[in-house]
């Protein structure tokens, strides 16, 4: 199931001009605060999402696909690993 935060109509167009973008040729800029990549321009031909600030509520713009599962992974390990620490 797709979460929520996907189908918002913000998210929606933010995606449909990333795409139309790349369509027309255009070279994107990655706005995740550590970028993966050697440059922060996305390329026609590159995998990119639409990136999202921590709390899911605000778009930021176009990020490399590698930059932005990264980001949502470093943050995903962090708060589970901060959930573990009240267990113990």
């Amino acid at each position: 199931m797709t979460k929520a935060k996907y189908q918002t109509p913000e998210y929606l167009a933010a995606y449909k001009g990333l795409r139309a973008a790349q369509r027309r040729g255009e070279i994107l800029w990655c706005v995740e605060k550590v970028c993966k990549m050697e440059s922060r321009a996305i390329y026609p031909t590159d995998k990119a999402h639409v990136a999202h600030d921590p709390t899911g509520q605000f778009i930021l713009g176009a990020s490399h696909e590698s930059c932005n599962t990264s980001e949502g992974a470093t943050r995903g390990n962090r708060m589970r690993r901060n959930a573990r620490n009240w267990e113990l």
